[in-house]
């Protein structure tokens, strides 16, 4: 499909914009949501027609939960026509090759809080407790997050940290685990 053609479809809909607009990573239809307060399935909807209309491709295909979605070139061109239209400034991609099946992993509920709160050498029951400060909905035992930890020790986004005189092992991330906390953080940033 032509990119005159698809740019006037996408400037049809308010929505359209704002989800093209939202993509400056690989991002789940949730992060997307979180980011231009559209509801989760009008967001899944629209990037099935992106993907349809050649604007955007889901970049983990194989994934049943948390598919990122992202743009294509004529994607690209349609945001920057926008941009000029809007008179918006420029936006550079910074989006180096990642594991985007990993990465989509890691954006499963849980999995993505935990990796968020480890700020340095840290035990399963202390994560516990920050995840329950900062979002008093989450229901999450320390069993749940010590499960987690072994998945992301396996998956090389973790490693023990040892301290002397102290029994229970602290977790730390590693600079894939970083990497990936860095993503989810920018994820999350409204427009």
């Amino acid at each position: 499909m032509q990119t005159s053609n698809v740019y006037k479809w996408i400037k049809k809909e308010e929505t359209r914009k704002k989800v093209l607009m939202s993509l400056r990573q690989p991002l789940t239809a949730k992060q997307i949501s979180r980011r231009t307060r559209i509801s989760v399935d009008t967001c899944s909807y629209l990037l099935g027609k992106f993907a349809a209309k050649g604007i955007g491709v889901c970049v983990n295909p194989n994934a049943r939960n948390s598919r990122l979605y992202w743009i294509t070139d004529t994607g690209r061109k349609c945001q920057e026509r926008l941009r000029r239209e809007l008179s918006l400034s420029e936006e550079s991609y910074d989006v180096s090759p990642v594991n985007w099946e990993l990465y989509g992993w890691v954006c499963f509920n849980h999995r993505a809080a935990i990796i968020r709160i480890i700020t340095g050498p840290i035990q399963p029951s202390e994560m516990k407790r920050r995840l329950r400060y900062l979002n008093s909905d989450i229901r999450i035992s320390a069993n749940n997050i010590r499960d987690v930890i072994r998945l992301f020790l396996q998956k090389g986004l973790v490693q023990k940290v040892v301290v002397k005189k102290k029994f229970h092992p602290r977790y730390e991330l590693t600079e894939l685990g970083a990497k990936f906390q860095g993503l989810l953080s920018r994820a999350e940033v409204p427009l």
